[in-house]
């Protein structure tokens, strides 16, 4: 049995969580345990079920940068250092932690795994993260590796970089999805469709608002859910303004963060995801989990995930009218939709199984300790 540290610089971050437990609970089939380093402890929200009795608390990974954090640097790489004894490998579930894991497995002789979670529109991230110095690299898509890659002028022999698809736990999320409403959450009736996520410029909800009035033209009854919360006031107040403006107020509702979305999701008779940017959205995977219709932006991944035309449909990115046709034909031909969203449910359950994950994962690690 080999072990590994994991460090997870953003314990509140659901999904990082999520794919941890993955991890964990097929880790001892793979010959691999787990032990944990992270700033806090992850919050009740995250839901996780990780054993506390193998997550270490250490501040210092949390905002390292900070001018306050710096003179605490040294502390946190040495503390690191002392975790990693005996780990065959030290794995930094996002670019964050990287560089204090580099220099804690360098001093431990111990190798270093990096995944490459986030996809950046320009190359300073990789290098302020130092990924140029990584030798054992996965990302979540195709297309984030080919960004990651162009980033730091080419992953050269020496250095190990494959894919790992996300999977899904469908069980879990058809049980969850069966789950009353949230309290105080009234539906509207009509037709209903809807965007899932953090609604930031990356997820982009302001085009599904432009889209909105175009479909208001031929489904007057239309609503749109915009299921998430925003990532500050500032963001928060342009939207409501745009709505208000297009005089959208009467159909399009924002519900806030809900730690079970999953009872609205289902009963939305499409889902849209207009990302500018998005790696490998597990809102995409969720929704193909509950069998939804689904119209998405084709950026990043998410044309690995979704094969156009036949598990969903695939626009240009901030196109608020391409969106609003696709949407509205799907509206119109309830058929198509249901064949679309069967056949995304079948993807998933194929082509991004947990298993596989998990699979690809400890491949990663097999060979970064030269077992593979």
């Amino acid at each position: 049995m080999r072990r590994a540290l994991v460090a997870l610089g953003h314990p509140q971050h659901a999904g990082m969580v999520r794919a941890l437990e993955v991890l964990d609970g097929a880790a001892p089939r793979h010959g691999w345990q787990l032990d944990y380093v992270m700033p806090a402890l992850p919050p009740p929200v995250a839901g996780s079920s990780l054993p506390a009795s193998r997550i270490t608390v250490l501040p210092g990974l949390a905002h390292w940068r900070e001018a306050s954090s710096i003179v605490s640097l040294p502390a946190t790489v040495l503390a690191l250092r002392r975790l990693a004894r005996g780990a065959a490998v030290i794995y930094s579930e996002t670019l964050s932690t990287f560089p204090l894991c580099w220099m804690a497995g360098g001093l431990a002789g111990v190798p270093q795994i990096v995944h490459v979670y986030s996809s950046y529109g320009s190359a300073r991230p990789y290098r302020k993260h130092w990924l140029g110095r990584a030798r054992n690299v996965i990302a979540p898509s195709a297309d984030s590796l080919r960004l990651a890659g162009d980033a730091v002028g080419g992953f050269g022999p020496q250095v190990r970089a494959r894919v790992a698809y996300n999977g899904q736990d469908i069980p879990r999320i058809e049980a969850a999805a069966r789950e009353p409403l949230p309290g105080g959450l009234a539906l509207p009736l009509g037709p209903r469709i809807g965007m899932v996520g953090n609604l930031d410029w990356r997820k982009n909800p302001r085009v599904l608002v432009d889209a909105a009035v175009r479909l208001r033209e031929r489904t007057p009854n239309l609503q749109v859910l915009l299921i998430g919360a925003f990532p500050n006031a500032e963001a928060e107040a342009a939207v409501r303004e745009q709505i208000a403006a297009l005089h959208l107020k009467d159909c399009l509702h924002v519900t806030g963060f809900l730690v079970n979305p999953f009872p609205v999701v289902r009963t939305l008779d499409v889902l849209v995801h207009p990302a500018l940017r998005d790696p490998f959205p597990l809102a995409l995977l969720e929704g193909m989990a509950l069998a939804r219709p689904i119209v998405a932006s084709a950026v990043g991944g998410i044309p690995e995930m979704l094969e156009n035309d036949r598990s969903g449909v695939l626009v240009p990115p901030d196109d608020a009218e391409a969106l609003a046709a696709a949407v509205q034909a799907l509206l119109d031909d309830p058929a198509r939709a249901r064949r679309l969203g069967d056949a995304a449910y079948e993807r998933l359950r194929t082509r991004f199984s947990l298993d596989g994950f998990a699979g690809d994962m400890f491949a990663a690690f097999d060979a970064a300790v030269g077992r593979g």
